[in-house]
């Protein structure tokens, strides 16, 4: 029979580890918050910048965690139109900005008017400048994927020290950082808003059937070098979920993005579809005829968006159009006498493809560039233009002038920008997959064989008539292209027609905001009901 000493000394050896991980704990939360003292001061810095209305209600500090602020991507027009209509509703809450861009928060601010039309006001809002960003966007050569989200916890670090919110609110998809977030503190909710989950089971698919469009060719010939990669995809997959499990609520842009993190992060009570904002206001104003020949692109110039398709499908136009193709003794415009001809109502001879987009940093501005000589390479650059980070007037006016859309992305997670071109009246053409298929170009045309028949656009309008084009290949898209080129008035008005009142009702603003404030508001009352039984878990 064991004494009462051996007893003891068993309980001191299985408390070791638990000790052990105590102390783990309480240095990660020492070293990452930094004392109380530092903290105070901190909030107090805040506090000196910003004034919020606190007659009724106590302020409330949330921290945004978005290392790309200063961007034109659908990404960020979802983090501003989600601080305005914070602004709009709770007057009392600052919005603190964990932000990698060197800026200051008035010319953050003076952007997000220029690109996106939206006022923001200055006095809610806080930019915490990190330093540590190229955690999250160095191109590790191996082990990308681990080695980024590793980097997020990093990066997510540094903010907290900068700062430690009231709410935790992850709008970028780096949920490594949630059980972190949590670890520190269990009264901070983390809110996270993802656009894409960083794995899949479509991703896992991909690897596993050595597709070399998605593997690097190396790994795409070797059948153990991909089962490798399998194996470390599944891994990850198993860390992956277990940290989004760790949020508190969760909102997804699209059924695609949401069917998969409800798969991964296994929380279907808490996790809702929330459409990204479209400006479907200004949009719809734009008249749907007159439209001059040109096929515009509206994507960020991240490899993901796939330009190069858009380039291929072009010249497979040109090549099966002759008639397309601009003539020798023409000089080809430039950007600014083509919107000035355009604005005069002087016809475009020639399809031209316009392809705009933001760059991020400088190999976006690389990626732009090889599109450049890409095109020349190919013989088609006298018809293409490459428009880097333009001013969202100058998008609006390539939006209210061009008849054909094309976005190349597969499994785009929503294409916010695929709705702002449906909306504006363009004759949208999408990659067959993903957000596209699922939520936004539903039902759609797929090839010339089968447009709208006379009998069917007579019942445009209904809630069966196409409203855009779906294309896979090159081939399919130029195809779509030479449709909607080729598409008489009225085939043509009723897709514009069926298309703008579809993405309207369905991704406008408000609908946004509706939605978000269902997502939202349970966060507000709980941080109320931790702060009237004045919980404190620190």
């Amino acid at each position: 029979m064991p004494t009462l000493e051996s007893l003891i000394r068993l309980c001191f050896v299985l408390g070791l580890p638990v000790m052990g991980v105590v102390a783990v704990v309480m240095a990660i939360r020492t070293f990452t918050l930094g004392t109380q003292a530092h903290q105070e001061a901190c909030k107090e810095k805040i506090k000196a910048s910003t004034s919020p209305d606190t007659s009724t209600h106590a302020a409330y500090y949330l921290g945004f965690f978005h290392l790309y602020p200063n961007a034109g991507g659908g990404g960020e027009r979802v983090l501003w139109t989600m601080i305005k209509a914070i602004q709009d509703k709770y007057p009392f809450i600052v919005c603190v900005i964990y932000s990698g861009d060197s800026l200051s928060r008035d010319s953050i601010l003076q952007n997000v008017r220029a690109k996106f039309g939206l006022t923001i006001r200055p006095e809610t809002v806080y930019v915490v400048e990190l330093t540590n960003r190229w955690w999250v966007s160095y191109k590790f050569p191996r082990l990308t994927l681990l080695m980024q989200s590793l980097g997020s916890l990093v990066v997510a670090s540094e903010a907290i020290r900068r700062f430690c919110p009231d709410v935790f609110i992850d709008t970028v998809g780096f949920a490594f950082t949630y059980p972190l977030v949590r670890l520190l503190s269990t009264r901070i909710p983390v809110v996270a808003y993802t656009h894409y989950p960083s794995i899949s089971s479509d991703m896992q698919t991909m690897v596993s059937s050595r597709e070399a469009g998605f593997n690097n060719e190396a790994i795409a010939r070797s059948a153990m070098m991909s089962k490798l990669k399998s194996m470390y995809y599944w891994v990850f997959a198993l860390a992956y979920s277990f940290a989004g499990s760790f949020a508190s609520t969760i909102m997804t842009n699209s059924t695609w993005t949401q069917n998969h993190v409800v798969e991964l992060f296994g929380k279907p009570q808490v996790t809702k579809v929330v459409y990204p904002p479209c400006d479907t206001l200004a949009l719809a104003k734009f008249a749907l005829t007159g439209r001059q020949p040109l096929i515009v692109s509206l994507a960020q110039f991240r490899p993901e968006k796939n330009h190069k398709l858009q380039i291929e499908a072009f010249a497979h136009l040109l090549g099966t159009h002759p008639e397309f193709v601009m003539p020798a003794s023409e000089k080809p415009l430039d950007p600014e006498t083509l919107l000035a001809n355009c604005r005069d109502g002087s016809a475009v001879g020639y399809p031209v493809l316009v392809m705009i987009g933001g760059a991020r940093n400088i190999e976006d501005e690389a990626r732009a560039e090889e599109l450049r000589l890409m095109a020349g390479r190919l013989g088609i650059d006298r018809q293409v233009l490459v428009i880097v980070n333009a001013p969202w007037g100058q998008i609006l006016e390539w939006l209210r002038f061009g008849k054909v859309g094309m976005h190349t992305m597969r499994d785009e997670h929503f294409g916010i920008n695929i709705v702002e071109m449906m909306v504006a009246g363009l004759l949208t053409i999408a990659h067959d997959s993903a957000g596209p298929k699922l939520d936004i170009i539903m039902p759609a045309i797929r090839g010339a064989n089968d447009m709208p028949t006379d009998k069917e656009m007579e019942g445009a309008g209904g809630l069966q008539f196409p409203v855009g084009f779906v294309a896979t290949t090159a081939e399919q898209f130029a195809e779509s292209i030479a449709a909607a080129l080729g598409a008489s008035e009225r085939l043509a008005g009723a897709v514009q027609k069926a298309a703008r009142t579809a993405a309207s009702a369905k991704f406008s603003e408000d609908a946004f905001r509706t939605a978000f404030y269902r997502s939202f508001g349970p966060v507000v009352c709980w941080l109320d009901n931790q702060r009237s039984t004045g919980d404190d878990d620190s």
